[in-house]
């Protein structure tokens, strides 16, 4: 067996990238965002700059491992092709993380056979899911496995080379994922538990020497540069306060999913491996691993609730913050059942407590479209309501399959031989289970997305060949579908915010100011070039400029004769699919510098069956204003005069609002069309 170990564990290495990147293929866009754009456009830039920018400013992104790894990929010319590079490089690194999940368990004294089992659950978490994404977790979760090895033997057998493997595996960990600069305090403190457990602290603290060393130097630099620079864009973290009670809510909420990720039947034995692990340890590594996946366990729980308390809005489920504990979670578990199962009891107690907390906080009541971004189970969950019909269903079909893991696993401490390989074999049933549900939400929620944001090309502006692209966010411009212009066409390069527009991420934009004539200026210079003109929230029609392309949410415009696109009409509130808002203004410019606007706007206005009448009041002069009663079937024409020395505008609000997804609408309307007529300026008086 030992001579077919290493082939077994390439063969599963192998099987495992195969299958991951013809699933990561079948994503048809990235939809983790800002985290996939961030990604992306750093390795683009170190690619053809060697500098990590985005948009040509600084990103003062810390966790820059990622894009220096995909960076090559991006040298490729199509986007698409780059892409799925990187997704082959991000199934290639979670599918290496069986290596180092197979040198712990063997470093723990388990048999070859069940470290291969453990190796091949490692492969199986849900959230291996992020192999396919453009984003940190594909390198940090291979990573942070080799730091627990690499810290294991430098506290169980300690000696330069394992404490500097330590050392270089923390700091790659960290340069991956910001979040696993806790390595050293975990070591640190793994260290002194085990000198404390063994009664000699003083030892063990001298035989850490070179590490703490080093740590204590990193410590000391970083309180010298200044905790907000060392952390990045992340630094609005430091800022936040959030409440004790409000912490251990949300980390309660992550250890649930981490439970259900680690395939829920071995949690219970495995929180006794750990027990007996640091009360009762058989060796010094078995004390070592035991206290090193505590300590970083509690951080990971810590870091992901104190996240999600201390925000005041968009809160969610962190799984991605704390699924790393899920393989420590399955090695724990066989650590207890090879002692043969001793506390039958605790064990059937903690198994009736996890049956009652997935009854009393079933996951169907989170897996909504606000909280589920972060979790894959809860991507499998949604998935699940969707094929059953109802969240009931779904969340009694989850019950039911953990009340049977349950019992099987109190029935099979009775007979450890038999069923240490049953509960595992159904761990990795379950771990699939829930695996195959992610996947195929992704999917299909990822070609959803491409249908609705994107055209048949999604670099559709790179191939108009128009050169650098500025793109112009309107009032109201979705966030995801922006970041998808952005990420497929490398040609945009400047972003620049229209009046009442607000920023999409934290990263370089410029203001637009409008001149009476229509005219745009950025930073007290004229705005010239091609133009991509953001339509989701607001209509945008520029004049001295020629429609190129269009997209769902978008549309390409070049100068024509003048270089200097101007505005024409910039209707703010009524999307892209035809929903006005609430409320909204409609302004004009006109067409010749200096003179007067004057002509009649018009749009067609149609009731939703859904929402029934509606009633908008139009204000299109000072005492002017006109009320539609829109009734579904009676389609309405709006047809009201402007007449303005500079600019005109048209101002609308109803009392009355149905919510169309997250956004609270009135009727549909066709695009305002604007008609110049002296007769305008006459019909007002």
């Amino acid at each position: 067996m030992k001579q077919r170990v290493p082939y077994l564990l390439a063969a599963l290495v192998a099987t495992s990238f195969v299958i991951r990147t013809a699933m990561a293929w079948l994503r048809s866009v990235p939809a983790l965002f800002p985290d996939e754009y961030i990604y992306s456009s750093i390795g683009r830039s170190i690619a053809e700059s060697g500098r990590p920018l985005i948009r040509g400013g600084s990103a003062h992104f810390p966790a820059l491992l990622q894009p220096i790894v995909t960076a090559p990929a991006w040298l490729i010319g199509d986007v698409d092709t780059a892409f799925r590079v990187v997704q082959a490089i991000g199934a290639l690194a979670m599918s290496l993380s069986a290596v180092p999940a197979y040198l712990i368990a063997r470093r723990l004294g388990l048999s070859p056979r069940i470290s291969l089992a453990l190796a091949a659950f490692t492969l199986l978490v849900p959230d291996l899911l992020y192999a396919s994404f453009v984003s940190a977790e594909s390198l940090a979760y291979p990573l942070l496995l080799v730091s627990v090895y690499a810290a294991v033997r430098a506290l169980a057998e300690p000696s330069r080379r394992s404490q500097v493997l330590f050392i270089a595996a923390a700091c790659l960990t960290t340069l991956a994922r910001v979040q696993f600069a806790v390595l050293p305090v975990v070591f640190v403190l793994a260290a002194v538990v085990v000198g404390v457990r063994e009664r000699r602290l003083k030892g063990a603290v001298r035989e850490q020497a070179l590490p703490l060393g080093l740590f204590a130097l990193a410590t000391v630099a970083l309180v010298a540069a200044g905790p907000s620079r060392s952390v990045g864009i992340y630094r609005y973290l430091l800022g936040f306060h959030a409440g004790p009670l409000g912490i251990l809510h949300w980390a309660s909420l992550d250890a649930m999913t981490l439970a259900y990720a680690a395939g829920w039947i071995i949690v219970p034995g495995a929180l006794l491996g750990l027990w007996l692990a640091l009360a009762r340890p058989r060796t010094t590594g078995e004390l070592a691993f035991g206290a090193v996946t505590v300590l970083l366990a509690a951080a990971l729980f810590l870091e992901a609730g104190l996240l999600q308390a201390s925000l005041e809005a968009g809160r969610e489920i962190q799984e991605r913050y704390v699924f790393y504990a899920a393989p420590l979670l399955a090695i724990s578990f066989v650590l207890y059942a090879g002692r043969g199962w001793p506390l039958r009891l605790p064990h059937l107690v903690l198994a009736a407590g996890l049956v009652l907390m997935s009854v009393r906080l079933p996951l169907s009541g989170y897996a909504v479209v606000s909280t589920l971004n972060g979790s894959p189970i809860l991507f499998g969950v949604y998935w699940l309501t969707g094929r059953l019909g109802t969240a009931g269903d779904a969340s009694a079909l989850v019950a039911a399959a953990v009340l049977l893991m349950t019992l099987v696993a109190v029935l099979g401490s009775r007979r450890p031989r038999l069923g240490t390989p049953v509960v595992l074999g159904l761990a990795l049933l379950a771990t699939g289970a829930a695996s195959a549900g992610a996947v195929i939400f992704d999917v299909q929620n990822t070609a959803a997305v491409r249908q609705a944001l994107l055209p048949v090309d999604p670099s559709w502006v790179d191939r108009a060949q128009l050169g650098n692209v500025t793109m112009i966010q309107s009032f109201s411009g979705g966030r995801g579908n922006t970041l998808q212009e952005l990420f497929w066409n490398r040609s945009i390069t400047r972003v620049a915010l229209l009046p009442g527009a607000a920023p999409f991420d934290s990263f370089r934009t410029e203001r637009v100011r409008v001149g009476d004539d229509g005219s745009l200026t950025v930073n007290g210079r004229p705005l010239s070039g091609p133009v991509l003109a953001d339509i989701y929230g607001s209509t945008v029609r520029l004049q001295d400029a020629r429609v190129v392309g269009k997209s769902q949410t978008a549309t390409l415009w070049l100068p024509e004769r003048a270089d200097r696109p101007r505005l024409r009409l910039y209707a703010i509130g009524r999307y892209s699919d035809g929903w006005l808002a609430k409320s909204g203004v409609i302004y004009v410019w006109p067409r010749v510098a200096g003179r007067r606007v004057s002509g009649w706007i018009s749009m067609r206005l149609a009731a939703s069956r859904l929402a029934g009448a509606a009633t908008i009041t139009f204000q299109f002069a000072e005492h002017a204003r006109t009320t539609v009663h829109v009734r579904p079937g009676r389609p309405q024409l709006l047809r009201v005069p402007l007449c303005a020395a500079k600019n005109a505008r048209v101002t609308y609000r109803s009392k009355k609002v149905t919510l169309v997804g997250v956004r609270a609408v009135t009727v549909r309307a066709t695009a305002p069309v604007f008609t110049p007529s002296p007769s305008a300026c006459s019909a007002l008086g």
